[in-house]
């Protein structure tokens, strides 16, 4: 069997104290199995109005709301991945991605990578189902499925209150036969910034872009 790139390459969850996702993170965690479910969300929020004499209302754009993720993960001590053992250390590391840290005085803001896939934001749930035990009651196996809520620097959000997309950081929903320099051009105006793109979304083969895969658009000074 021929394995693709995404599957040789693990997710990988980096925890930071601010915003800025500068310096070396505070804390790395690793998938031994990689996800076989991800799935992604985006809100957009419509004020209704009744016009005059209208038999129907007018739906106007108000604004919209982070973007989720849900990442769906199985964890597992028998010996499938790795040596045999429980697996409650690997549940409480996870877990300590949601809790409050004495330094930032807040959870860890996180970059999650996987392949083509990346988001940064935090983690707004944690739902854990134990499966398997040993017979002592040692957990073995075990589900943790994270939500993760998109956030936003500052320079973002007054960039986005400008409404000057190329001037944050964006995610982008790949459609079909879509290309990498079709989409810099669409974003930043210049074909020639598919590269910038690549590199920050760690493509090896830019031409293979995938329907539904998720893009890390860079602010247009960093593309430059």
């Amino acid at each position: 069997m021929n394995l693709t790139a995404t599957q040789l390459t693990k997710l990988t969850i980096e925890g930071y104290p601010d915003l800025t996702f500068t310096g070396p993170p505070r804390v790395t965690w690793q998938a031994r199995l990689n996800p076989t479910e991800l799935s992604f969300s985006r809100t957009n929020k419509y004020e209704v109005t009744q016009p005059a004499k209208a038999q129907k209302p007018e739906q106007c754009f108000s604004g919209g709301e982070p973007d989720q993720v849900q990442i769906e993960l199985l964890l597992d001590g028998t010996g499938l991945v790795g040596d045999p053992g429980g697996i409650g250390h690997m549940v409480d590391a996870l877990l300590n991605l949601t809790t409050f840290q004495g330094d930032p005085h807040h959870p860890y803001y996180l970059d999650v990578s996987w392949g083509p896939f990346r988001f940064r934001g935090v983690v707004t749930q944690a739902d854990v189902t134990y499966k398997l035990f040993d017979r002592t009651g040692n957990p073995l196996r075990a589900t943790v499925k994270l939500t993760l809520k998109e956030t936003l620097s500052p320079e973002e959000l007054a960039a986005l209150a400008r409404a000057t997309s190329p001037d944050l950081y964006q995610t982008w929903l790949v459609r079909d036969g879509e290309t990498l320099d079709r989409i810099a051009a669409q974003v930043y105006g210049d074909p020639a910034f598919w590269r910038p793109l690549a590199s920050a979304n760690r493509l090896a083969n830019p031409r293979g872009l995938v329907t539904g895969q998720l893009l890390m658009l860079p602010p247009l000074e960093k593309a430059s």
